[in-house]
């Protein structure tokens, strides 16, 4: 162990700027009160929580030693094609090719899941995605292309 605990700094400053950017995206809309909430209070309690708690886990983090830093360079392509996929995959498959593929493909980045573990999840994510938004939620979403 050498150096600082950078990954939990790093999550702390991470928490931090979403949270500050939050409350400052949500200062365009009317905050309310307590009793009448207008559309920027949960925005903005939400960012100034995050903010917070982002501090209370930067700062016992700069005092605290920690393993250096390394950058698994397979799994971070793996989640930002996934991300990608899904982006292009939704409008032109439907959703559950497209949350399937970008489940299936994310899986791919972590070395401990086995291939049926891969399978069960890129199952029932889609199955969990389409009873929660178009089911419950009553959501008009293309579940394929045709």
């Amino acid at each position: 162990m050498t150096g600082r605990d950078t990954r939990d700094i790093l999550g702390g400053v991470l928490l931090m700027m979403v949270g500050v950017f939050a409350v400052l995206y949500a200062r365009q809309y009317a905050f309310g009160e307590a009793a009448r909430m207008g559309p920027g209070y949960f925005p903005t309690v939400l960012g100034w929580l995050l903010a917070v708690l982002g501090l209370a886990i930067t700062l016992p983090a700069l005092k605290r030693p920690g393993e250096p830093l390394g950058v698994r360079w397979k799994s971070l392509a793996l989640v930002l094609v996934s991300v990608v996929y899904f982006a292009f995959a939704l409008p032109r498959l439907g959703l559950v090719p497209a949350v399937g593929g970008a489940v299936f493909i994310s899986s791919l980045a972590d070395d401990d899941l086995r291939w049926r573990g891969r399978i069960l999840l890129t199952i029932a994510v889609p199955i969990l995605m389409v009873a929660i938004f178009v089911t419950a939620l009553s959501m008009n979403l293309s579940l394929f292309w045709w």
